[in-house]
């Protein structure tokens, strides 16, 4: 991967007057400011470059606006600030009662509006998104597009590969990013959107060409309260869209039909669906599945395995259609289907029995996680599993339970304890646990996964949820490399398999 420094990114960003950049904003400019030239945007005080427009935002764990003397040291030639500041400087400081808005504006404007030359599919709901995101963008590959995806996993703009801190970019990078796609040849863009960055306004400047509702569940309670305003922040991405692709299989999808504007592709099992799909037969390997659409019906195999995939893949062939691509485009993609990392990805060394792991980190995800490894048919079924610190502790004890009634053995561990205490986490979680004999309590994440291993025989089934693709694990406020794929590997390598081509 091509990852390049902050100025460097910016070498290549165009000048442009202040007066042009904020034209038909009703912004007071001080004197002095339309003559100045813009040569880079950012919000992030410690990435200024001689030239930019700093955007001090007041955020939910820090005030940008500290940093606006910093950020004049640098070389920035303007601030965009909330009121509430009392600073005299030279450098024009530009005031906005809405910040978020007017910078999505203006940000817009300086990449030169890359979201009118994309189809950009939006993709929000509780689980699912990253998978949806990679079928949906495989099948326009597949069909002859190049698609990028910005997501969970990392945003892939063409020109590099770049590691997420957030599943949505910020308001400024979510269009730097597009605006390179298009400099790569791009034609589309799968972005999972969060509901975090819907709440904070961070899509606020993208003009998606259609919204995709995979389902919705309880996750993310510690920062929107209850489910209603959770649903609302999702709702959001549906305000005025072209296209909406709803899963009616879903309650929470049923009532956000009642409110979608556009035209409207529903999706589910049952016959109400506009795009329907079932399942005739499924393994290890993947399904035999068959979509029914505009009076078609097409049989496939899909080649990933699990019961929680077909609901991806309907919702991804669900919107592939609706943006142009004819049924059969869909399937000849969702055929060739890559596994999506993280998401029940098998890890094979020889071995005489299954491991998967998963980002399965919410109840409706572990749930659906196990169900599906239980239609495996399993001699015995592990699971190795923990609830990440500082996060909703409401589905604490609910994963507790839902892993003690699907596993067979139970390795309660810690995911990403942050600044909580790791024993307190797993407390809660044991409180949901029906059968606490079939759980063994191991903190350490580690020594949980090479336990499980050592325990584990010919016919089992071994399943290592929470992390998936994460490469580490916050303890505290660090973040420490972390890997359940290479520790699951290594444990294995040391039980004699993957050796001499085994």
């Amino acid at each position: 991967m091509n990852f390049m420094t902050v100025e460097n990114e910016k070498k290549n960003g165009r000048r442009i007057s202040l007066e042009t950049l904020l034209r038909g904003l009703a912004l007071e400019m001080p004197s002095g400011a339309p003559g100045i030239e813009i040569s880079g945007l950012t919000d992030d005080s410690r990435e200024v470059i001689p030239g930019d427009l700093f955007a001090a935002i007041p955020g939910y764990k820090t005030d940008g606006r500290k940093y606006i003397s910093e950020a004049l040291s640098l070389g920035a030639v303007a601030v965009l600030t909330s009121p509430g500041i009392d600073l005299h400087s030279e450098i024009p400081i530009i005031i906005t009662e809405d910040i978020r808005k007017n910078l999505a504006f203006i940000a817009d404007r300086y990449f030169e509006e890359p979201s009118n030359k994309l189809t950009v599919a939006g993709i929000t709901g509780t689980n699912g998104k990253t998978t949806t995101s990679y079928l949906l963008a495989g099948i326009f590959e597949s069909a002859g597009w190049s698609w990028g995806k910005i997501g969970t996993i990392g945003y892939d703009i063409g020109s590099r590969n770049i590691s997420s801190g957030n599943t949505t970019p910020g308001i400024i990078n979510i269009q730097r990013y597009l605006a390179e796609m298009i400099k790569s040849g791009f034609s589309g863009c799968a972005m999972e959107v969060s509901s975090h960055a819907l709440e904070q306004g961070r899509a606020r400047g993208v003009r998606f060409s259609s919204a995709t509702f995979t389902n919705l569940s309880q996750d993310h309670l510690d920062y929107h309260n209850d489910m209603e305003s959770y649903f609302e922040s999702k709702a959001r991405l549906f305000n005025d869209i072209p296209l909406a692709v709803i899963n009616i299989d879903d309650s929470y999808g049923v009532q956000l039909l009642k409110r979608a504007s556009g035209s409207v592709i529903t999706f589910g099992t049952g016959d109400n669906a506009d795009f329907g799909y079932s399942c005739d037969e499924m393994n290890i390997c993947g399904s035999l599945l068959e979509f029914r659409y505009d009076g078609l019906k097409k049989d496939f195999r899909f080649p990933l395995p699990g019961i929680f995939n077909h609901q991806n893949v309907a919702a991804a062939a669900a919107t592939a259609v609706g943006l142009g691509l004819s049924l059969d485009e869909a399937v000849d993609g969702l055929r060739i289907a890559r596994a999506v990392p993280g998401r029940l990805q098998p890890i094979v060394m020889g071995q005489p029995f299954a491991v998967f792991i998963d980002y399965a980190h919410t109840p409706d995800a572990l749930e659906k996680l196990l169900t599906s490894l239980r239609e495996f048919k399993p001699k015995k079924l592990h699971v190795v599993f923990g609830c990440g610190g500082d996060r909703d502790r409401k589905k604490r004890p609910m994963m507790g339970r839902i892993a003690s009634v699907l596993g067979d053995h139970v390795y309660l561990t810690s995911d990403n304890p942050r600044t909580e205490d790791p024993g307190i986490i797993i407390e809660d979680t044991l409180k949901g646990m029906v059968d606490r004999k079939k759980c063994q309590v191991i903190e350490d994440r580690s020594m949980a996964i090479k336990t499980a291993i050592s325990k584990i025989s010919e016919g089992d089934v071994l399943v290592i949820a929470g992390k998936g693709h994460e490469d580490y694990q916050v303890v505290g406020t660090v973040k420490k490399y972390f890997s359940d794929i290479e520790v699951a590997e290594s444990e294995l390598r040391k039980s004699g398999y993957g050796n001499d081509g085994q």
